[in-house]
């Protein structure tokens, strides 16, 4: 009985003295966020799903960045093209863009030079017209129109009944 109790005197002793190293042993750590992509400023964002290209008309700024978001497994390209379905790389009024292949996020910026009125197609290098949407096409405009935000009806009049 005795060494039973010494035991346990010494087990109680040392469970207690886990050693110090100036952090609990108990302590859980503070997991680290994972960062996920965001959309540049401007959020001018097109997006790669289903291989298909959306939106299929995106309106940008001269000087914008544009974010492409392929959320497919395979890689994809976002290339500017002279004329829709040409499935060539090139320019239209000097401004041309090619992410190259790529998964995840790419970006690729508009000339600041570019006129306003340019439209710009674009396709993918890596599958063509096999495409579900084969097309897209970037719009250079003067300001980027947004979404009216609904206006609030307002609350009719109280009465006095």
């Amino acid at each position: 009985m005795f060494r039973l109790a010494a035991f346990l005197a010494v087990a109680a002793l040392t469970a207690g003295c886990g050693g110090s190293s100036g952090t609990s042993s108990n302590s859980t750590p503070t997991p680290t966020p994972t960062p996920t992509p965001t959309p540049t400023a401007s959020g001018r964002v097109i997006t790669i799903s289903g291989l298909a290209f959306s939106p299929l008309k995106l309106q940008v700024q001269p000087g914008d960045t544009v974010t492409v978001q392929n959320k497919d497994a395979m890689q994809h390209t976002v290339t500017s093209e002279a004329a829709p379905n040409a499935f060539t790389h090139s320019a239209v009024a000097g401004v041309s863009f090619d992410t190259g292949f790529f998964t995840g996020t790419a970006t690729f910026t508009i000339p600041a030079s570019a006129p306003v009125g340019t439209v710009i197609p674009y396709y993918c290098r890596n599958h063509t017209s096999t495409m579900a949407t084969p097309t897209g096409e970037i719009d250079v405009v003067a300001s980027v129109s947004s979404s009216p935000t609904p206006t609030p009806t307002p609350a009719p009049p109280a009465t006095g009944y």
